[in-house]
């Protein structure tokens, strides 16, 4: 009898493990479209400060293709910091776009000091994208209002 109440058991406890493996697939696409849309617009701020006359922005790494697959979600937000940097202070040193943007210190979320995590939980790694997102997006709204005005191409910088 007591093999058949474990039985009943499991099976009761079968769809909601289940349904925790989805969410956590769930949570591993979130972060995925958010790191993405980073990096697109990252791409984009680049391809910008191109258009506006700054010619290091071209060689600062920009992807246009998916990163590859082995590369981790935490190496390519550590990867999209220095990224949104080095974006900041080339728009900002040519003067493409001033203050509040350019008074502002360089952005080293706390998590990006710690290095190397050998476990990030999903929720973490969500946070930190949106982190991340939420610091781009002022910076390539602003770069990409500049170039769109310059190129008349309102889809200049579209996402999706």
């Amino acid at each position: 009898m007591n093999w058949f109440a474990g039985l009943a058991l499991s099976l009761m406890l079968l769809p909601s493990a289940a349904l925790a493996a989805i969410g956590g697939a769930q949570g591993e696409i979130d972060v995925e479209i958010l790191i993405g849309r980073t990096e697109v617009m990252h791409d984009q701020t680049a391809r910008g400060l191109v258009v506006l006359g700054v010619s290091q922005a071209s060689a600062d790494g920009e992807q246009y293709l998916p990163a590859e697959a082995e590369h981790n979600q935490y190496a390519r937000l550590t990867d999209a910091v220095v990224r949104f940097n080095n974006l900041r202070e080339m728009a900002c040193g040519s003067h493409v776009i001033n203050t509040p943007l350019c008074a502002a210190q360089r952005f080293i979320p706390p998590w990006f000091s710690t290095g190397e995590r050998r476990y990030v939980t999903a929720q973490d790694l969500l946070r930190m994208a949106q982190d991340v997102q939420d610091q781009t997006t002022p910076l390539w709204t602003a770069v990409c209002e500049r170039a769109e005005a310059r190129t008349g191409d309102r889809n200049f910088c579209a996402i999706e």
